[in-house]
């Protein structure tokens, strides 16, 4: 594993030390200080790189095991493992491939479908009543090729003229939104709702019915604040983790 030097935590910072330990473990990991299929130090060893408990020092494996950035072997250790857990970050935003790019794993899009509809309440409501049709894109995303999120999303067609030629299969929505329709991405608004899926969504999303996923609803807004795309996406909760660091506001 290479030169393990001592880090000494924050031991007076609000953040506990196990959450501290865990995310530079992460950073070694990212970094290569720790490869994958290399074994952990033992505990001991750990205890004394960071000048923290046994139970600080379990209370992060157990973490890292349960993002799958390690795994247990019985009778053998803890060692690193090829992550195939999408960890979303909502620090900032990026396209599915950008993300799933940052982390170091292989992700891929299926284009389902794609057609024209007309706009309902719902769309009314989020992109007003200026626009009477959208594109709809049903697409299949794979983390590892494991089948991850299931995404339905539309557009607003008077903005995105002939976006059916465009195979999203092989492009990204939004390098095209920008790249060929001179869109300026901004930001998103996320909600996000835990449900059960569907039998239809659990055949695609190869889960079994009423298996436990996320509900992802997201708006996103160009330069001058106007709504430009919404989908709804259903994540496997066993795949799709979200975090986002916040700021204590005094």
């Amino acid at each position: 594993m290479g030169n393990l030097a001592q880090y000494e935590l924050e031991k007076n910072s609000p953040i506990p030390l196990y959450f501290q330990l865990k995310e530079d473990m992460i950073h070694k990991i990212r970094n290569e200080e720790y490869k994958v299929n290399d074994s952990l130090p033992p505990e001991t060893q750990l205890m004394k790189m960071y000048g923290v408990s046994r139970t600080t020092v379990r209370q992060a494996i157990d973490l890292l095991v349960s993002e799958g950035y390690l795994e247990k072997r019985r009778g053998v250790g803890t060692f690193v493992t090829k992550q195939q857990l999408n960890q979303w970050d909502l620090a900032e935003l990026r396209s599915f491939n950008e993300e799933a790019s940052r982390q170091g794993l292989s992700a891929r899009t299926e284009l389902l479908s794609i057609e024209r509809v007309i706009a309902n309440d719902a769309l009314k409501g989020i992109f007003g009543k200026e626009s009477a049709w959208f594109y709809k894109l049903e697409r299949l995303r794979f983390i590892e090729n494991e089948p991850s999120v299931l995404v339905t999303t539309y557009v607003p067609a008077d903005i995105t003229p002939e976006l059916e030629r465009f195979n999203f299969s092989e492009v990204s929505l939004f390098a095209t939104l920008r790249e060929h329709y001179s869109l300026k991405i901004s930001y998103a608004n996320k909600t996000f709702r835990a449900i059960n899926a569907s039998a239809e969504d659990a055949a695609i999303l190869k889960v079994e019915p009423e298996f436990a996923i996320q509900l992802v609803e997201t708006v996103t807004y160009d330069d001058k604040d106007r709504p430009i795309e919404y989908s709804v996406s259903r994540d496997r909760g066993d795949l799709n983790r979200f975090k986002v660091r916040l700021r204590y506001k005094e």
